[in-house]
């Protein structure tokens, strides 16, 4: 009776395996989240819902450990269109930013903190579909210490986006005055002038010694002077 049993569950087994693998995608990614071959990925991602029609898709993201980077909700299954609450995790397991998204922006209340859990910043997200425009708010910040550092959107504030790291004083929950930063991909330094959030003015320079200025963020991020309509 136990071998037509096993024969039994192992085709259960079997049929499960080729529903998940069905219904999921999973895809490497390298250090800078592109798509890669399995030789050098960073990073694995799984789609849990990829082969059903929907309006959202559950997209999980996975250190080479086994445990999840993040996880939330994408609108398009081939393309990361973040969307709801998004959870990211430290590679040790624990907690490190809890954020909303509307349509691929940041929209609502953000909080961030260190790898000992304790708290490291309060922020609130203003996304406006009208105009296409996001502005951070930074509330409440506390150093490793848990010593508060801005204190109802006043203070100096440092900030790690990713490969972007800067620092500079808040006013209201704004960039105001000088930032000054780096960027790891580009390979740049940075002095920014900000008035109420807004990038008025700046200068980067490269690994090679080379000066840019401009003028606005997309000038910055693109490298290029955009020539404005008279």
């Amino acid at each position: 009776m136990r071998r037509p049993l096993l024969f039994f569950f192992l085709i259960i087994s079997v049929h499960l395996s080729a529903q998940i693998n069905m219904v999921s995608k999973k895809i490497f990614l390298d250090s800078l989240n592109h798509e890669c071959t399995p030789e050098n990925y960073a990073y694995t991602r799984v789609i849990t819902n990829y082969s059903q029609k929907s309006t959202r898709y559950v997209v999980t993201d996975f250190y080479k450990n086994g445990r999840k980077r993040m996880t939330g909700s994408t609108l398009d299954r081939d393309v990361l269109k973040k969307d709801g609450e998004f959870i990211y995790y430290y590679k040790n397991g624990a907690k490190e930013t809890v954020v909303n998204y509307s349509d691929d922006h940041k929209n609502g209340k953000e909080i961030n903190w260190y790898e000992n859990q304790s708290k490291k910043c309060e922020k609130q997200n203003l996304w406006d579909p009208k105009t296409k425009k996001t502005q951070t708010l930074i509330l409440n910040c506390w150093d490793e210490n848990k010593s508060q550092t801005v204190v109802d959107g006043n203070g100096d504030y440092e900030e790690t986006d990713q490969f972007v790291t800067q620092k500079g004083p808040l006013k209201g929950g704004l960039k105001q005055g000088v930032w000054e930063g780096n960027d790891a991909v580009r390979k740049i330094t940075f002095v920014d002038n900000y008035d109420r959030g807004v990038l008025i003015s700046g200068v980067s320079t490269d690994a090679n010694n080379v000066k840019f200025s401009y003028s606005s963020f997309n000038e910055k991020q693109s490298g290029k002077k955009t020539q404005k309509l008279k």
